[in-house]
Parts: structure tokens; sequence; C-alpha cells
């Protein structure tokens, strides 16, 4: 088995219920494949809870991203994405540089976006 392949393996798990535990986390996601840990964050402010959930294998992290993203638990439909960690972003975005387009008429669409900054080199996030 490889030691760290680079590829990710923790998911992000947002929009909780508040009655949302750990050990539920875990038995959902063990379903698709083994999971190493989960860690909640509950926050005392408005904020939903969320949770990182780390597999041991990136094949079963993905698997749990397309499988549970947008399914109901407790009857909230929660989010799921990869998690960003400080380490992975500082390795990621060393080479990355952010743009602020602002002032955009309402007709322009993120494809428009794209391909009018694609010459300019590998385009890796469009936040609208």
């Amino acid at each position: 088995m490889m030691e760290d392949d680079g590829q990710p393996r923790t998911l992000y798990v947002g929009n909780l219920s508040r009655d949302v535990t750990e050990v539920l986390i875990l038995q959902l996601f063990s379903q698709i494949g083994p999971c190493k840990s989960c860690k909640m964050i509950a926050e005392h402010t408005s904020n939903d809870p969320y949770c990182f959930v780390e597999f041991y294998e990136h094949r079963d992290a993905a698997a749990a991203l397309a499988a549970m993203n947008g399914r109901k638990i407790l009857g909230t439909e929660v989010k799921v994405n990869w998690a960003t960690t400080l380490s992975s972003q500082k390795k990621d975005t060393s080479n990355h540089f952010h743009v602020f387009v602002g002032d955009l008429s309402p007709e322009i669409t993120t494809e428009d976006i794209k391909s009018a900054f694609a010459p300019f080199g590998k385009i890796s996030d469009i936040e609208g």
C-alpha cells in the first residue's frame, strides 16, 4: 500500500442536523468503505454542525462523496465535499492566483468567464 499518493482521503460533511453524532456518521460512511476517523465540529453559534470523515483509501472517499452528497441524514440534506486541509492548500495553491472579476452583467455565465480566462492557464475554481 502506498504511503501518501497525494490523493485526498478526507471528506467535509456539512449542513448536519444537530442530532447527528460521530458514531452515526461513521456507521453510514463505513458502509461505503473503512473509515479512519470522524471529527465533529459543532460550533456554539448559529452555524450548523459539520464534520470531517477520513477514509483509508481515496477510492472509498470518492465513492462516499458520490453516494452521500445530497442524501438526507436525520431529515437534513447534507453537503459532502473534499476537505481542504491547510497542508494540502499549501501544496496545491503555491502557484495559484486569485482573480476577482466584479461588476459583470447578469447574462455572463460561468462558462463565459472560463472561456475568457482559459487561454491564460488552468482554472481551478470559479465562484459565482
